[in-house]
């Protein structure tokens, strides 16, 4: 007996019920595809940068502090038996001047004829590089900015904006990450003189270095190398990973919570997708008690519900997939405006992961979704089957789903505990959270009963009769009225959870920026790179101009420069940290800007200029450091042990910074020149000395910014940010949503006879109205007021776990408002849900529903 045309007729006959389902599938499908390559595409943008710095070198030459050094040994180096190529760099961050527009720019100024050894690309328009003011762009970068070979941009180098003619354009072979970075090559020649002081143009960054595969000959070669490395300036040979360690500190926080919304997500979307199918079960329960009656085996109606589910599942996959891929663009979009950067453009991030990862969450889900439904209905004989109501219909509930809600519970607690003693990975918390909230819904089959009766309580002085008959059908499907209170109670734990946590972490950065952004004006080359703090130094005789204004209280210089702490790894192998060292002068009396998490206030000023240094939150937390400890930093005279005066929250650089008072720096890492200035005004004169602080940035091609301007940078970051996830949130409420629009909605199906009757028994259409809103408002005060309770705890769970990513706990805060809006709102949401089930209640033909099966 074939199944087939039955259940492409089943899927026919119920176009809403099936809309409804493959709604649930396509969302949880984009959900999945759309968050995996949100963060692909971050990540990629990272690695592009660095894979198109490194190219194919397996070894780097660089000296402690990032200072330069003598490019005399390149030929030493060269001669080293194993080394294919040596590459001298010289590598500055920069800006790219095209027409009015400024880009952020990272200038490596290279040996043509050494550097095709390191990277492998083609020319693709004009030429390769000869002596000149001459610049080499990707290709696709270019065609972003409509620049040609031929035209003139501007690129800012240590002194000055200086001209310089696009020669080529070029194109990376064999997938090399250059696609679209924000990069230049010019001849080293011209970085030398560009880039460093005059007298020093012998100077190099870099030396990367080319040899055979395998670790064994790279490990041989770097001990050769090494033996030929001078004691002044220190030097180090290493494998070019450094970079990454940046990259990864960055990409964890909204990495993590990426994941944790899209695992909310996906267990949202897997409650609705099984509740659908099981009312699609229910709803046909006599039509299959029927085909048993007439021959069907219980495995033929099996096989055709599973069939029917795949079918929906492929093609809910399919679309799921599209909208997935369109929202990746469109957050995609949102972030690179609201941070100001220029991400890797999503359809050049895809892979098949994605992809394969959406039509496992599809299929699975409804595979595993069908499959309960579909074996329950294969054990409901004809006569049951055939009757108004089963014994499984008015079941409470069931040992198997007491116990694993139990189960669920105890494990999930333990991965939370484990992960915030950081016994288990930083992850294993969010799959705790996860199993927590899978476990209440097991539980809530336990306790719908006793809730919904008590919450029926408060409508029932108001609507006796319509409360009566609502609770009845609440209660009538105990499993199917379960699972869309688990819906409720997981959107509204998630939801207030992710709202209380994102207004938590917006008022940390908000305080931090208020305490660490101190003076009136700033001065820079460039804005400050959030991922290596790195800038060109400021022009010759800027600071003498800046201080013959009149009205200038004091000016700070600030500069930036890459640090490395020895450390060790969780083996106890001896490692190397990169971190950003922040140098400043810290000349008023008043105690430093600092947003202290340990350490004495008061005292910091006088410890810093005594040479101690306060580290950044995430830095401190990577090496376990704390205020009073010793740490160990590479100098220009070797490592030596620095003392931590303080840990402060950090958000700048990813918070791997060290600060450091200026003189120290120049003696520990050769810092030289600024790459800022901090001006303090008096206050009455304030806003007066603007014009006169702009025309000085204006003739020295630099940037001026007010305090208010980067607090209002700080708070756009922030705001895009925040908006981002608000509309997660607001996402969630809205699946939610769905799963009472179904249950509602198979509610009135399987009532048509009993409403037909009602109403031939004087039953007014406001009535059966009132009947289907009160079963939602049922529904929903069991549900979401225990999951906004469950949110605030999800919360609190969440911000200690930001530990790991911003290296000190996230102060958490309730917020009254929150809990009351919310509470509002997803009430105002079931209750909209409720509207299109309550009006075909009250469309109902009396005489039609008296024969309705």
């Amino acid at each position: 007996m074939s199944l087939r045309k039955y259940t492409t007729r089943a899927m026919q006959q119920r176009p809403g019920r099936t809309i409804l389902t493959l709604i649930s599938i396509v969302i949880g499908v984009a959900a999945a595809v759309s968050i995996d390559i949100g963060t692909a595409t971050t990540r990629t943008t990272y690695e592009q940068m660095f894979a198109a710095v490194t190219g194919k070198a397996t070894l780097e030459i660089s000296a402690a502090g990032g200072v330069g050094f003598d490019e005399d040994l390149l030929a030493q180096v060269s001669a080293v038996s194993g080394v294919l190529v040596a590459a001298p760099i010289v590598e500055k961050p920069s800006k790219l001047y095209v027409g009015e527009r400024q880009i952020r720019l990272q200038v490596m100024g290279i040996d043509p004829a050494r550097d095709r050894g390191v990277r492998d690309y083609e020319i693709v328009a004009g030429r390769q590089l000869d002596k000149g003011d001459e610049l080499v762009l990707d290709e696709e970068f270019a065609k972003l900015l409509e620049i040609e070979v031929g035209d003139e941009v501007g690129v800012f180098t240590q002194r000055l904006r200086k001209p310089f003619q696009v020669v080529g354009l070029v194109r990376p072979r064999g997938g090399e990450g250059l696609r679209r970075a924000s990069l230049a090559f010019m001849p080293i020649g011209r970085a030398q003189v560009y880039f460093y002081p005059r007298g020093k143009s012998n100077l190099i960054d870099k030396i990367q270095i080319v040899t055979a595969a395998g670790d064994a000959e790279i490990e041989r070669v770097q001990k050769q190398i090494a033996a030929l490395l001078p004691a002044e300036p220190k030097l180090a040979v290493e494998r070019p990973a450094g970079q990454t360690q940046l990259m990864e500190h960055t990409l964890k926080s909204s990495e993590q919570g990426l994941k944790l919304t899209s695992l909310f997500s996906l267990l949202l979307a897997w409650f609705i997708i099984l509740n659908t199918f099981l009312m699609n079960v229910g709803e046909r329960r006599r039509h299959l008690a029927i085909m048993r009656a007439i021959g069907a085996t219980r495995g033929q109606i099996t096989r055709s519900l599973v069939v029917e589910s795949l079918l929906l599942g492929v093609v809910g996959t399919i679309l799921g997939i599209a909208v997935g891929v369109l929202a990746a663009w469109l957050v995609n979009r949102v972030l690179a405006g609201a941070l100001d950067v220029k991400l890797s453009p999503v359809f050049d991030s895809l892979t098949i992961r994605p992809f394969l990862l959406g039509a496992a969450f599809g299929l699975g889900t409804s595979l595993m979704g069908a499959l309960i439904p579909s074996l329950l209905a294969g054990k409901v004989s004809p006569l049951e089957g055939m009757s108004r109501t089963t014994s499984r219909d008015m079941g409470k509930w069931s040992w198997p789903f007491l116990a694993g809600g139990v189960l669920a519970e105890v494990v999930g607690i333990l991965l939370i505990y484990g992960g915030l003693t950081r016994r288990l990975p930083i992850d294993a918390p969010m799959y705790g959270a996860l199993l927590v909230l899978a476990g209440f819904v097991a539980l809530g089959t336990v306790l719908l009963g006793p809730l919904a009766t008590l919450v029926s309580l408060l409508f029932r002085p108001f609507r006796p009769v319509e409360t009566r008959l609502a609770l009845k059908q609440v209660l009538r499907h105990n499993l199917r009225s379960a699972l869309t209170v688990g819906v409720l109670f997981i959107a509204g734990a998630t939801g207030v959870g992710m709202a209380n946590s994102i207004l938590d972490n917006v008022r940390d950065v908000r305080e931090w920026s208020q305490t660490a952004i101190a003076g009136d004006y700033f001065v820079r080359a460039m804005m400050p790179d959030m991922a290596s703090g790195t800038a060109p130094d400021l022009p010759d005789g800027l600071e003498a101009e800046l201080r013959q204004v009149e009205h200038i209280a004091s000016i700070e210089g600030v500069a930036y420069i890459q640090a490395h702490l020895q450390t060790r790894d969780a083996e106890g192998t001896p490692a190397e940290l990169m971190g950003i060292c922040i140098a400043r002068e810290y000349p008023d009396a008043v105690p430093p800007p600092f947003d202290l998490i340990e350490g004495d206030l008061y005292q910091l000023r006088q410890q810093l200029q005594e040479g101690q240094v306060v580290l950044g939150s995430v830095l401190a937390q990577r090496i376990a450091a704390r205020a009073g400890d010793s740490v160990q930093l590479q100098t220009v005279s070797g490592v030596q042990p620095i003392q931590v005066a303080g840990i402060a929250n950090e958000y700048l650089v990813g918070g791997m910074s060290i600060h450091m008072h200026r003189d120290w720096a120049m003696k520990r890492l050769g810092v030289e020149g600024y790459d800022g200035f901090i001006l303090e005004a008096d206050p009455q004169f304030v806003t007066t000395i603007k014009p006169q602080l702009e025309a000085i940035a204006k003739r020295y091609d630099v940037l001026l910014h007010s305090r208010a301007q980067i607090t209002g940078t700080v708070n756009q970051i922030v705001g895009g940010i925040e908006w981002s996830l608000w509309v997660l949130v607001i996402l969630g409420f809205i699946v939610a949503a769905f799963g009472v629009v179904n249950t509602l909605t198979m509610n009135v199906l399987e009532q048509t006879r009993e409403l037909g009757l009602l109403r031939i028994v004087a039953m007014t259409k406001a009535q059966v109205r009132r009947t289907i809103v009160t079963q939602a408002l049922i529904i929903g005060g069991v549900g979401l007021p225990p999951g906004i309770a469950m949110g605030v705890l999800t919360a609190y769970m969440m911000n200690l776990a930001m530990m790991d990513s911003f290296g000190h706990p996230i102060e958490f805060h309730t917020y009254p408002w929150l809990l009351a809006l919310t509470l509002g709102g997803a009430f105002l949401i079931v209750l909209i849900s409720a509207i299109i089930p309550a009006i075909r209640a009250t469309r109902i033909d009396v005489v039609e529903a008296l024969h309705y099966e």
